[in-house]
């Protein structure tokens, strides 16, 4: 209990840090390049590092789960709380302040792929290419809408930004995989129920820093609920798109003990794509968000 107790400290100090890492470089990067793109790859960094270990280990099925689990999580439960705790913090509902329209075409696009993916059937290295692609040409994209605006830097703050998010992001990769395991083994000796670990406890740990970075940001100003949800989409274009293409260039492995998954996933993709298009997150469909996340993955355990 008391090494779990350490290691969330550490990975409340590890959100602190990326958080702030995150909020300098807006005014200098805006929020897609900030969000999506750089804290969006630095909250992905346990799942990527995890995928890659897993795939040289030919062991395919664990990449798989890891590169996909952190979807539904976050685009239900993750976006939920935080638009209802962004309610309760500002007393009005979230909007997202800068141009949402590039995550959102490359979000509609990954989940095209995905849903091509589970009519073809396998993760192979002709799978592989297009969801590098989709990634690469998104982060290209950004960099160059990026640099056409031009906008002030500070250098010293940017240099500042830098550590803070290094450092953020050594943590991360630190504790992450820990307090997994700790937060597991600690419930098993509880009692509690399989199911439930499997429902609630193990993915709420694996995207627990990425959670609490979250509502960090939305908790210290009003943008910073918008800069979240660039977070969390940026991220998930990546697991959907180089995780899975990691996946394939190391294996050739049929999607089918992953169907579930990879089709609740594809639900809470569109779901998302849905609920974000006017660019606002009000209270009611976070509630529902809330409720739908538990519908889902009873759904998939159970079907």
């Amino acid at each position: 209990m008391l090494q779990l107790i350490i290691i969330f400290i550490f990975l409340i100090l590890s959100a602190e840090l990326i958080s702030r890492g995150t909020e300098k470089l807006e005014p200098f990067m805006g929020q897609g390049m900030a969000g999506g793109i750089i804290m969006g790859l630095l909250t992905a960094l346990p799942e990527t590092i995890f995928v890659i270990v897993a795939s040289l280990r030919n062991q395919p099925y664990v990449a798989l789960g890891s590169a996909i689990g952190g979807n539904v999580l976050l685009f239900t439960f993750g976006i939920g709380f935080l638009g209802i705790y962004f309610y309760l913090r500002w007393r009005k509902n979230l909007s997202i302040n800068e141009d949402y329209s590039v995550e959102e075409r490359f979000l509609i696009m990954t989940t095209i792929a995905l849903a091509i993916i589970l009519f073809y059937g396998h993760l192979n290295v002709y799978t592989a290419i297009p969801l590098l692609g989709i990634y690469l040409y998104y982060a290209i994209y950004r960099v160059r809408k990026f640099a056409k605006e031009d906008r002030d830097i500070n250098e010293k703050e940017v240099l500042k930004a830098a550590i803070y998010l290094v450092i953020g992001a050594f943590i991360l990769i630190i504790f992450s995989d820990p307090f997994v395991e700790e937060l597991a083994s600690l419930s098993k000796q509880l009692g509690v129920p399989t199911v439930w670990l499997a429902l609630i406890i193990s993915p709420l740990a694996g995207e627990i820093e990425e959670t609490l970075s979250a509502i960090r940001l939305a908790h210290s100003y009003e943008a910073g609920g918008s800069l979240a949800i660039f977070d969390f989409v940026g991220s998930k274009i990546q697991n959907g798109t180089v995780l899975l293409g990691i996946i394939g260039l190391f294996s050739d492995i049929s999607i089918m003990p992953g169907l579930n998954e990879l089709i609740a996933t594809l639900v809470v993709n569109v779901i998302a794509i849905m609920i974000l298009m006017d660019k606002k997150l009000g209270v009611k469909e976070s509630i529902v968000l809330l409720f739908l996340y538990f519908l889902i993955a009873t759904m998939t355990l159970y079907l």
